[in-house]
């Protein structure tokens, strides 16, 4: 067998195997994290008072704010498509990492300005969510190396 030969048999078994693949389950979860995705970018984006009634959105401060989140929500909700597009469940595990700390982080910082409300526990069960399709992506990839 040739060096290019061996190249080729590493390659396909490596990048292209059908067994490691994204669990029916994950990749549900994640078609609903793309929709919610969608209509938070959107609120964000072009209408925070749907979300934050009390928002004051007078300011460049408070527009830039608002538009920027929503500019990250599509970010995350585009890796979450490639992922799931591309049946890679590597990507779809550092993706949802990702996404676990910044749904941490937003409680924290909810809980700081807010206190505790409908909002931090929504970001808890979402997190919870995302944590559990991690353990079943991780379990996946430590299956098929």
């Amino acid at each position: 067998m040739t060096n290019k030969n061996k190249i080729y048999q590493i390659m396909n078994n490596q990048n292209f195997s059908n067994k490691s693949t994204i669990p029916t389950a994950v990749t549900i979860f994640t078609w609903i994290l793309i929709c919610a995705g969608c209509f938070f970018f959107y609120v964000y984006t072009f209408h925070p008072s749907i979300s934050f009634p009390n928002a004051n959105l007078e300011t460049y401060s408070a527009k830039m704010g608002f538009a920027s989140a929503g500019v990250r929500i599509l970010g995350s909700v585009l890796a979450l498509i490639i992922s799931v597009l591309a049946k890679n469940p590597r990507w779809l595990f550092i993706t949802l990492i990702s996404r676990i700390f910044i749904e941490l982080g937003d409680v924290v910082v909810g809980f700081i300005l807010d206190g505790v409300t409908a909002n931090t526990f929504a970001l808890i069960v979402l997190a919870s969510a995302e944590i559990w399709a991690v353990l079943r992506l991780w379990k996946v990839i430590k299956t098929n190396p």
